[in-house]
């Protein structure tokens, strides 16, 4: 490297270091300070005091109930969730990838969920499935009799209804992702596999798949971290409940932290959900890596 090349790339940071030194100031050292805490028993109502306990808030998350619950309750959430992201994703793509008109328009009607706020979503669906004043179950009621009204946030639809709405807000994601893998597809690969009288179904299988599992993989890596980490629509629309079946690992981390104000245990149990998050990309990726070799 000479030293004009040198000389640009020390005058080339001086623009970095502070976007660096405002990264430090809200992301890395608050990091490394839950870090610490989550040694240490610290909680903000009764006996004060900061305590090093090691590894014991660790230990204890793998002790206590609530905590174990929110785990299953998550996975399933989590499991569904994109699961239903992930096929609804890639055929709404699909159909979106072909000609015919007003596909702007379908285009954009699609993606709209993606562009709304979470909580504006959750308390949206929260006045629809209203049990008495709801417009869903006036319309069924209306449609089918009064017998067809249901407690859409009651204890026998209530997961049920997250994952539905969760899939609905959160599928454009997908679309929006296999669909700009779908354009990318050379037309040479779709005229010689027409040229070989591959049919439709063939053409699905045998071309676009393959083609699109990268596409598909950090569509999957991106989904699965973010329903990992869904806060604000379990929140908003159930609070956790009715009796804990919707109380995500989010909710059980915010109580934690804000409920019982136990400090140091919830910055543990953040951690935990970090490396979680982190193990599942580790995995992902290795898939991804594995089926590429």
């Amino acid at each position: 490297m000479d030293k004009r090349e040198l000389n640009n790339q020390r005058y080339a940071m001086r623009y970095i270091y502070p976007a660096l030194g405002y990264l430090a100031v809200v992301l890395f050292i608050p990091l490394a300070y839950s870090i610490v805490v989550s040694f240490f028993k610290w909680d903000l109502i009764g006996d004060t005091t900061r305590k090093f306990i090691g590894f014991k808030n660790y230990i204890d998350i793998f002790k206590d109930e609530e905590v174990l619950r929110s785990f299953g309750v998550t996975f399933k959430y989590l499991f569904w969730s994109v699961v239903l992201e992930m096929l609804f994703g890639f055929l709404i793509a699909l159909f979106l990838n072909r000609k015919f008109w007003g596909n702007k328009a379908v285009r954009i009607v699609v993606l709209l969920p993606m562009m709304l706020s979470p909580s504006i979503i959750a308390l949206t669906w929260k006045l629809i499935l209203n049990a008495d004043r709801g417009i869903l179950n006036y319309i069924l009621t209306v449609l089918f009799g009064r017998d067809a009204a249901q407690v859409w946030l009651g204890k026998d639809f209530a997961m049920a209804t997250l994952i539905a709405i969760e899939v609905w807000m959160n599928t454009p994601f997908v679309v929006l992702m296999v669909l700009a893998g779908l354009q990318s597809i050379s037309q040479d690969v779709i005229e010689a596999s027409l040229v070989d009288g591959a049919s439709k179904m063939q053409r699905v299988f045998y071309i676009t798949l393959p083609l699109m599992r990268p596409v598909m993989f950090v569509a999957l890596i991106f989904r699965t971290t973010f329903a990992l980490r869904n806060f604000p629509l379990p929140w908003v629309l159930t609070g956790g409940g009715p009796a804990n079946l919707t109380n995500v690992f989010g909710i059980e981390l915010y109580r934690q932290a804000f409920t019982y104000y136990h400090i140091g245990y919830a910055s543990a149990l953040s951690w935990v959900l970090v490396i979680i998050t982190f193990g599942f990309s580790i995995i992902y990726a290795k898939m991804t890596l594995k089926k590429e070799g």
